[in-house]
């Protein structure tokens, strides 16, 4: 895998991580010439016009050029054609038609990719497309694209050494540290933009000296989950809101636990074979357990019932729990509570100071009003342990600490879920203080 600098300024050149790259980029919209030191630098650079081909500024005949869309000059260059399209992706017909009617001996597209389903199109069209090419998938969900450059057949991909040229970019720095064996994992949910999974994943690849990176794959559908996963050869990915339960039938097979829950949080691809795990029970055990609280034979009421509650329902059934489950989705309180064998209740009906322990496992945090919660939470009294799945500083742990009452932190669950996780797809056992001080 080839890297490319794409230079945002001329101290850029004086950096350290000038030198990691293969190739540089000097884009006239930021310098009004090649500099003469990037001249005698030795290997060929990138000379990309923003504003029509000026064949005065081609230093010489090593240098390639981008021309954007323009015509092809009479040069012997070899010659970019590139388009950019900061909308979306369009479909593999619409790419591989554009392409096509590029005159460049490379063509290069840089797409915003909004969805796994952009994702795989990028994929096909590296397969389909008979040209030399870069095939770049912009914003955060793009980010694979850079990564898995060598498996697109890219010629090369772009990295920034100060500041980003482009939405999505790693760093020179970064780059540098991947190659075609690094390891990638990620979290596939809509919405998830605040998560800090990725930090504590890093985390722990680097304490165990693996190349590994740890993506975010914030989507609105699961369209082609399988196809993503598996072409771009990604190693493991958790599940979050709101797919732990959709996910299952993208999966060639599930694990027991999974199996009886109905809800996945992980999954770990094995040379094209899905398999669906749950490591939220096993955080929910584990941060109950560090936070000193024994819940057997309590009287807990859960909040919620999406797939984080059904882990918890599963967890709290086998401990013998009463337990009262509610929600403003009526309809799946009742299945869970079927499913499960719990009461459930109307949330208007709800005193929640009966309770002993009180677990929050919808995904209302600070961002939402204190009046979208399904109960009152200003109801808690310090008698009370209250468990908000949630990490973070939510509305729910504010009431808690003001009432005094015993918190169990969900930084925890996050960690210890993350440790389990992390195990199934490198098998290897990262202590909790490292995932745990990286949230």
């Amino acid at each position: 895998m080839r890297i490319c600098a794409s230079l945002s300024h001329h101290d850029d050149i004086l950096s350290e991580d000038f030198a990691k790259a293969d190739m540089v980029e000097i884009r006239t919209d930021v310098f009004e010439g090649v500099p003469s030191s990037m001249v005698r630098r030795g290997p060929p650079g990138l000379l990309s016009f923003k504003d029509g081909v000026e064949l005065w500024m081609i230093p010489n005949k090593d240098w390639i050029i981008d021309i954007g869309n323009a015509k092809r000059p009479a040069v012997d260059n070899t010659v970019i054609s590139s388009c950019h399209n900061y909308g979306g992706t369009p479909d593999l017909d619409e790419i591989m038609e554009i392409f096509r009617s590029m005159p460049g001996d490379i063509v290069k597209g840089a797409f915003a990719v909004d969805s796994l389903k952009d994702l795989a199109v990028l994929y096909d069209v590296s397969r389909a497309v008979c040209k030399r090419h870069v095939i770049i998938g912009m914003e955060e969900l793009g980010k694979i694209t850079r990564i898995r450059s060598g498996l697109l057949n890219n010629e090369f991909t772009f990295a920034y050494i100060r500041m980003e040229t482009a939405p999505g970019q790693l760093s020179v720095r970064e780059m540098a540290e991947i190659d075609d064996n690094t390891m990638v994992t990620g979290i596939i949910g809509s919405g998830i933009g605040y998560t800090r999974s990725p930090a504590m994943h890093d985390a722990a690849f680097k304490h165990s000296s693996i190349s590994g990176k740890y993506l975010v794959f914030d989507t609105p559908s699961l369209d082609r989950v399988r196809d993503v996963m598996i072409d771009y050869n990604i190693r493991g990915v958790n599940i979050t809101k709101p797919y732990k339960t959709d996910i299952i039938e993208h999966l060639d097979s599930c694990d027991d636990v999974s199996e009886e829950i109905g809800a996945v949080n992980t999954v770990v691809n094995d040379s094209g074979e899905l398999k669906g795990y749950n490591t939220d029970v096993f955080g929910i055990e584990k941060a109950l357990k560090a936070n000193s609280v024994d819940v057997r034979g309590e009287k807990v009421l859960m909040i919620g019932s999406g797939g984080a509650a059904r882990s918890c329902a599963y967890f709290l059934s086998g401990k013998g729990c009463d337990v009262t489950v509610t929600g403003r989705n009526k309809e799946a309180v009742r299945s869970i509570a079927s499913y499960f064998g719990l009461t459930a209740r109307e949330s208007t009906s709800v005193a929640v100071n009966m309770y002993d322990v009180v677990i929050n496992c919808t995904p209302l945090n600070k961002g939402n009003e204190v009046s979208e919660y399904p109960v009152r939470i200003d109801a808690i009294d310090k008698s009370q342990t209250v468990f908000d799945m949630v990490y973070g500083d939510t509305h729910l742990n504010e009431m808690a600490k003001k009432k005094g009452c015993k918190v169990v932190p969900g930084e925890d669950m996050l960690a210890f879920q993350g440790i389990r996780s992390f195990e199934l797809f490198t098998s290897k056992i990262i202590p909790y203080k490292i995932m745990r001080s990286a949230i």
